[in-house]
């Protein structure tokens, strides 16, 4: 499988609604660049994409449309993935740990995902679970994080609400798909992550009905 990739240049880029509504202005030009580039599926990368500029699915939605017109290609918004994958499977209820997004992010997701029929219990970042002492020491940060932390954080908001059907795990910038599996041995019920919920919703458009096994219950379902 071939991977190809174009970004949009937003100077100064920090993850905020403000410089995500700046980037995508650019994201028709990179899927028609990547449509001309003959790929079979134009994936979008980063869950906050999918709602900073409204609260419902709507936002998402359009966006998505403009990209397979401007690709002529299906299109996966990562965020946009993570509602699809939920519904698919039937999760009604989840624990979100919302890792390095700003109070305003988390605020926005669950609102985004209320809006797709899923009750949120908890969502926590890094900062409300004290890893970091504010939200500029996280921004601060290079966009990589280490995948204990989320390990940890995701931990953290499944004893906060036991009866969750399902944990989630945000954050593209936190390279998750290796934990998974043993947090799903460790907790004991389903995790999806923005990138196995991604991965999920591109090898479904591709037609791909198995894996290799051992990156979770979401990507079993294949």
């Amino acid at each position: 499988m071939g991977v190809y990739q174009t970004f949009p240049y937003v100077p100064n880029f920090r993850v905020d609604a403000t410089n995500i509504k700046r980037a995508v202005e650019q994201l028709e030009t990179s899927a028609a660049a990547l449509g001309s580039a003959g790929v079979d599926i134009v994936g979008q990368v980063g869950t906050p994409f999918s709602f900073a500029g409204g609260t419902g699915l709507e936002w998402a939605e359009d966006i998505s449309k403009k990209l397979e017109k401007a690709s002529g290609k299906p299109v996966a918004l990562m965020g946009l993935s993570i509602v699809e994958a939920l519904q698919e499977r039937g999760y009604k209820t989840v624990a979100i740990s919302s890792t390095y997004y700003s109070r305003e992010l988390s605020e926005r997701y669950t609102q985004f995902l209320e809006a797709g029929g899923i009750r949120v219990l908890t969502i926590k970042n890094w900062v409300d679970q004290k890893r970091f002492p504010d939200e500029e020491s996280v921004d601060g940060r290079n966009l990589w994080y280490p995948a204990s932390y989320a390990y940890k954080s995701a931990r953290e908001v499944a004893a906060e609400a036991p009866e969750a059907d399902c944990i989630i795990m945000s954050g593209a910038a936190v390279h998750t798909m290796d934990i998974i599996a043993p947090l799903e041995a460790d907790l004991g019920k389903p995790v999806i992550s923005s990138d196995s919920a991604f991965f999920w919703k591109i090898l479904s458009l591709l037609g791909v009905r198995e894996t290799s096994g051992g990156w979770g219950s979401l990507l079993d379902s294949l």
